[in-house]
């Protein structure tokens, strides 16, 4: 049976299959005595990567695993899932390892380092561009700073170009964080793991004796899209991590005259801007590529790319400040037409889906329950258009209908328990002769938990905190928050106020209580200096759909009337077109045989 190997290499790879495969052919030439495994995950490259790999000839086990294309982070989190060694080295593709860079590396681990960073030079064969020239500069400046005898490690400087970590303390940290790069986007997951890996107190050390070449061969357009990338991920690390405001935005790149210059017009007019650049563009582009590196050639393209990268910022929401938040409440995932009770409040799972993607598609930004407690405190802010989601009362349906909508898209939520009730039905509308609807139970809940959904409490039996005795009152909010604790959610942070009602007593009882924020349904939207005991939320329903949903959530819910008036103008706007063309009636709705054993065909979404 073979030794666990010491270290394990792992290696995401896009579209670089010549690259990689000098890669670990170099891992051949390791003089290091310990076993050692590599691991390369291919990210959904069609360049026959995965075949030329596995037509290598290795003197270490070569693992070679696919996925479909879903970014760098994703990628090494698979790689290492597979790894068996007691470090991991992260190494970028276009790298060429020195034959010393494991022991390195293993020489500074045995010492006590838990993370360890080593250089990283220009490789010879890079292409002799400017940007090629740019990276070797700039590996020339780091290394030269990072080996100082009083360097203090930086959490922007270790970066999974070369970058090894203790597996016990990856597995810590849970990893990297996919947000920054889902969808194959590009930038800062390894920047936000080494703010972590510091922030936990872990030792990272620098050796300047670990050595890997890069081959920059990232052609100008390539380079542009990448600052674009780069730009939406700052927005993010920021909302992640507020106290790093100064070093991304107060710091290289955002510091140069350039930026200074752009960055406000940029911000403002993101698309005038990008038209504007179209034409220097399609000139200095293929300059680039060719390898001009005159002055002018270089100032015009740094400009594009201070362009490209302050177009990012604003597509990732701008820098987060003091912008307003708005809060959507929803109850069941589920259509509940046959109910009078409920109906309203059942928002089917495709349409759910649809809002959700209607949303996103009109620039909203879902945040996590985490930002808001960080922005209420004034610890942090908001990107524009932040959006929040909420769930009252817990039905089943949040985790077989809403949970798989929520992590194919990676939104963060807020859902409220009726704490008597778990595992029950939504016993408080039977008065009503409302349709019973089954709730999560304790397991249900925990597992909502571990997807990404925060369990608040919703009172204990979903009783109106108006005008009850101070027994009841307590039992209500207090009684909520401890069963919630008992079934193992330690921290409830948020309560949701049953029917939106409230009073002084309510909210005193709430604080009282240790919860951090409660929600009403009032409409608007949620500012910083709001009483976090009263924040406002705005109800979504199965009809808020289209063009009524923007117009309901841009206003915040607060003209009532207005999304009543978009559908009756949709309607007369659908029969004078088709009056106008000649057509009287619509032609009968094709039955859906999905629909069959209803009878009813699906109802279409009006989009004026």
């Amino acid at each position: 049976m073979s030794a666990r190997p010491r270290i394990s290499v792992i290696v995401p790879t896009f579209q670089r299959r010549d690259l990689v495969v000098r890669l670990v052919r170099a891992l051949g030439l390791q003089r290091f005595d310990a076993p050692f495994e590599a691991v390369v995950v291919v990210d959904g490259s069609t360049d026959g990567t995965a075949e030329a790999l596995g037509a290598l000839d290795t003197a270490f086990p070569l693992r070679v695993l696919r996925q479909p294309n879903r970014g760098p982070a994703r990628t090494r989190n698979h790689g290492a899932a597979a790894a068996a060694g007691e470090i991991f080295l992260f190494l970028d593709d276009d790298m060429e390892p020195d034959p010393s860079l494991l022991a390195e590396h293993d020489r500074s681990h045995r010492a006590g380092a838990d993370a360890v960073t080593g250089v990283m030079p220009l490789h010879p064969d890079s292409p002799p561009t400017l940007l090629a020239r740019g990276v070797g500069v700039w590996a020339e400046e780091q290394a030269r700073r990072m080996s100082a005898p009083d360097y203090v490690p930086r959490f922007d400087e270790a970066l999974t170009g070369q970058l090894s970590i203790r597996r016990d303390v990856f597995e810590r940290l849970g990893g990297f964080d996919e947000r920054f790069t889902a969808g194959g986007s590009y930038g800062n997951e390894d920047l936000d793991l080494a703010y972590r890996l510091l922030e936990g107190g872990y030792r990272v050390v620098h050796n300047p004796r670990a050595v890997s070449l890069q081959c920059y061969v990232v052609d100008a357009a390539a380079h542009l899209r990448q600052y674009a990338q780069a730009g939406e991920a700052d927005v993010t690390f920021v909302r992640k991590h507020p106290d790093a405001m100064g070093v991304i935005f107060g710091g290289e790149p955002t510091r140069g005259r350039l930026h200074r210059m752009l960055r406000r017009p940029v911000l403002l007019a993101p698309r005038l801007a990008a038209l504007a650049a179209a034409p220097l563009r399609r000139v200095i582009v293929p300059r680039v590529d060719r390898g001009h590196t005159d002055r002018l050639t270089t100032s015009l393209f740094f400009a594009l790319r201070a362009v490209e990268y302050w177009r990012g910022v604003h597509r990732g929401g701008g820098i987060p400040g003091d912008h307003p938040l708005r809060v959507l409440c929803y109850h069941a995932i589920a259509d509940l037409g046959s109910d009078a009770q409920l109906a309203p409040y059942g928002v089917p799972p495709d349409r759910f889906r649809a809002q959700l993607d209607t949303l996103r598609r009109s620039g909203y930004r879902f945040v996590a329950p985490e930002e808001l407690v960080r922005y209420l405190d004034g610890r942090g802010g908001m990107p524009r258009r932040a959006l929040l989601l909420t769930f009252d009362d817990c039905y089943r349906d949040l985790a077989t209908d809403a949970l798989p909508l929520l992590e194919e898209r990676a939104i963060p939520a807020i859902a409220f328990a009726v704490t008597g009730c778990v595992g029950g039905i939504n016993a408080w509308d039977q008065p009503q002769g409302a349709r019973a609807l089954p709730l999560l139970d304790a397991d249900g809940l925990a597992d909502a938990a571990r997807r990404g959904v925060e369990i608040g409490a919703h009172s204990h039996t979903h009783r109106s905190l108006v005008a009850i005795g101070d027994e009841a009152l307590c039992a209500e909010v207090a009684g909520s928050v401890e069963r919630l604790r008992c079934l193992g959610h330690d921290a409830v942070r948020f309560y949701a106020y049953p029917y939106g009602e409230h009073d002084a007593r309510a909210r005193a009882a709430v604080r009282a209580a240790g919860v951090r924020a409660a929600f009403t349904t009032e409409p608007g939207r949620v500012r910083a200096t709001d009483d976090p005991y009263r924040l406002r939320r705005v109800e979504v329903t199965r009809e808020d759909v289209g063009f009524a949903l923007r117009v309901k959530v841009a206003t915040a819910g607060t003209l009532h009337d207005v999304v009543p008036r978009v559908r009756a103008w949709a309607r007369v706007r659908t029969r004078l077109s088709r009056w106008l063309s000649g057509t009287r009636r619509a032609p009968p709705p094709r039955r859906d045989s999905r629909e069959g054993a209803r009878g009813i065909a699906a109802e279409p979404e009006i989009e004026p």
